[in-house]
């Protein structure tokens, strides 16, 4: 992780709807709690239903604040829980953003422009590891928008206890 020198440390998170993005985000905020920071959660995906629901839960379970707005464009809500993260002295913003359920313009153009208002200090992808080939394609297509600087790959376990093809 690049910390920021001056102000919080902003990462932003993007990837495919139901990859695990949210939840990524809230395993991420307690691993940094655990070396000291203080992380504040943003709900930037206002396409799924439940997503801000579930970030608002698992915030509440990791007793972490969660930013959140009723309606709103998701590039303005982050750039303004930047700002709330400053004001209250939060040193690292964990944006979850919408995902789709390809890599598709709508997408790749909402999340270019969270990152043009919050000119985040890391970008990662997250990834089910399921998809396998596929979360590579997932990964060039989306870095050659946004340049990633990392990738979380998700379900790791089902992928381990999955048998190779042709064994019995």
């Amino acid at each position: 992780i690049t910390w920021s020198s001056k102000g919080p440390t902003v990462i932003l998170m993007a990837g495919l709807q139901g990859t695990g993005k949210t939840t990524s985000c809230a395993k991420l905020a307690r691993y940094f709690v655990k070396k000291g920071k203080h992380p504040l959660l943003v709900a930037a995906d206002v396409k799924r239903p439940a997503a801000i629901e579930q970030l608002i839960t698992l915030g509440k379970q990791l007793d972490l604040p969660v930013y959140s707005e009723e309606g709103g464009r998701p590039p303005m809500i982050c750039k303004r829980a930047v700002k709330d993260a400053a004001d209250t002295g939060r040193d690292v913003v964990i944006l979850d953003t919408a995902g789709r359920l390809a890599i598709d313009p709508e997408m790749m153009a909402e999340v270019a422009a969270v990152a043009k208002k919050t000119d985040p200090h890391e970008i990662f992808l997250v990834c089910d590891a399921m998809t396998g080939q596929d979360a590579v394609n997932s990964a060039k297509a989306v870095n050659d928008e946004l340049e990633l600087t990392g990738v979380v790959l998700t379900n790791l376990a089902g992928v381990a206890r999955r048998r190779p093809a042709g064994s019995a």
